[in-house]
């Protein structure tokens, strides 16, 4: 058995923004619920925790107010763009009401937090859209594409690792 990746904690899609979404709605704390909007933003894109922030401070400074924007992927060096999109629970007078955190957020503020909140990583987010979907029976081009990913290598080792194991593990 091939051991998980670090950031491959095996969260479950729905469960997960379910947990999030419940924390942020019964949250009192501006910084926590700024967090936990980026949090459902990245888990939303199954993008990386830097273009989460991104887009949502690109969100709060352009006007008109949309709730989708193009956002260039990190990793990326020819300059791609992927379309990311506000999670419908999320209106835009609470993310104007807490955008001052937001625009002060960092990377490593917001990881901080998702592991003291939560106890995982916050790439583990993106990678339990990629399950999803992939279970889902989407194609693994259409995920790379959803996800900014440039090549399907990395796509298809993790999709094809899962189902191999749950192919084996359902034999009979």
């Amino acid at each position: 058995m091939v051991k998980p990746f670090a950031w491959d904690k095996g969260l479950d899609y729905e469960k997960t923004y379910r947990q999030i979404l419940n924390h942020y709605r019964q949250a009192t704390r501006d910084t926590s619920k700024a967090y936990d909007i980026i949090l459902l933003t990245q888990l939303r894109n199954g993008s990386r925790l830097t273009e989460a922030i991104n887009f949502l401070k690109k969100l709060i400074e352009e006007k008109p107010f949309k709730r989708q924007k193009y956002i260039k992927v990190e990793k990326r060096k020819d300059g791609y763009e992927r379309l990311m999109v506000l999670p419908e629970e999320i209106d835009k007078k609470e993310l104007m009401r807490v955008s001052y955190v937001i625009k002060e957020a960092n990377k490593w503020k917001v990881s901080t937090y998702c592991k003291r909140t939560y106890g995982f990583n916050t790439h583990a987010l993106r990678y339990a859209l990629i399950s999803y979907l992939s279970q889902k029976g989407v194609a693994p081009q259409l995920i790379a594409k959803i996800t900014g990913h440039k090549t399907l290598d990395y796509i298809l080792y993790y999709t094809q690792q899962q189902k191999a194991e749950e192919l084996l593990k359902d034999l009979r």
